[in-house]
């Protein structure tokens, strides 16, 4: 078989979703690869966890709404067939107050893309960020509350009694 031989890529019709492709191998054997759009939305939230500063988001209502399958840990895949079928993520996040928002994104969408694409060999089409909220992490620094002590200022220790 020539190494140059192209792989046939189409998308499945039947009641799981994802990315089909048939091959025949240098063994001769036919076969059809098969990728669930579970897997690719599993690679895209592992992506997206990746980044500093980012975390997975509620699409809402309205996204929930859209044709298509709902958001699930804040990614939603969309696979458009044809004779080579592309790939489209749309992802929902809270980026960390005092990062600049447009980097954040750029970041999502590299790693988003990267990751979809090194497992899979597939193309992505488009990585879709949608800011949702802005989280505040807190410090969990606490004021020392002052030792108790009893009337006559001593501090007691577990197992005396006052």
């Amino acid at each position: 078989m020539d190494s140059n031989e192209q792989l046939e890529v189409t998308a499945s019709d039947d009641h799981q979703e994802g990315i089909e492709s048939s091959t025949v191998g240098e063994t001769g054997l036919e076969g059809k690869i098969r990728i669930s759009e579970d897997v690719i939305s599993q690679l895209a939230v592992k992506a997206l966890l990746s980044v500093d500063g980012v975390q997975p988001a509620n699409p809402g209502l309205m996204a929930n709404l859209r044709m298509g399958r709902k958001a699930v840990n804040g990614v939603r895949i969309t696979i458009t067939g044809g004779e080579t079928p592309e790939i489209q993520v749309d992802t929902y996040i809270s980026v960390k107050y005092s990062l600049r928002i447009p980097d954040v994104c750029w970041d999502v969408q590299e790693a988003v893309k990267d990751q979809v694409e090194r497992y899979t060999g597939y193309t992505v089409k488009a990585v879709n960020v949608y800011v949702q909220g802005i989280t505040f992490v807190e410090k969990k620094s606490q004021p020392e509350k002052p030792e108790e002590q009893n009337s006559e200022g001593i501090t007691p220790s577990y197992g005396e009694e006052m």
